[in-house]
């Protein structure tokens, strides 16, 4: 794994560790341990706004056929978002979120 990081020079930027693929699963895959976007968020005093901005992740990803699948994210009060990615696979969106589930 290799860490990448910008927020020790800008402390709101995304941190986040490349994980290489296994493949079978997935090609290459990103875990994200900061978010600059809930940084933001948190800042205007919006958190429960940011899971909704997640799910454009889904529409981008299918649009471009990249293959994205996500089990968790930092806005949903997981520890990282686990993005992973298949070239030519299916775009798992897990729709509907199991926040908007009852």
């Amino acid at each position: 794994m290799y860490r990448f990081s910008a927020a020790v020079t800008y402390p709101e930027d995304w941190v986040f560790l490349y994980v290489e693929g296994d493949g079978s699963h997935f090609d290459l895959g990103i875990d994200f341990t900061e978010c600059a976007l809930c940084k933001f968020f948190h800042q205007q005093g919006a958190d429960e706004f940011t899971k909704y901005m997640c799910l454009t992740d889904f529409a981008t990803s299918r649009e471009k056929g990249s293959g994205l699948f996500r089990t968790t994210t930092l806005a949903e009060g997981a520890e990282k978002c686990d993005f992973k990615w298949k070239k030519g696979g299916e775009v798992r969106s897990g729709w509907p979120p199991s926040w908007l589930q009852e």
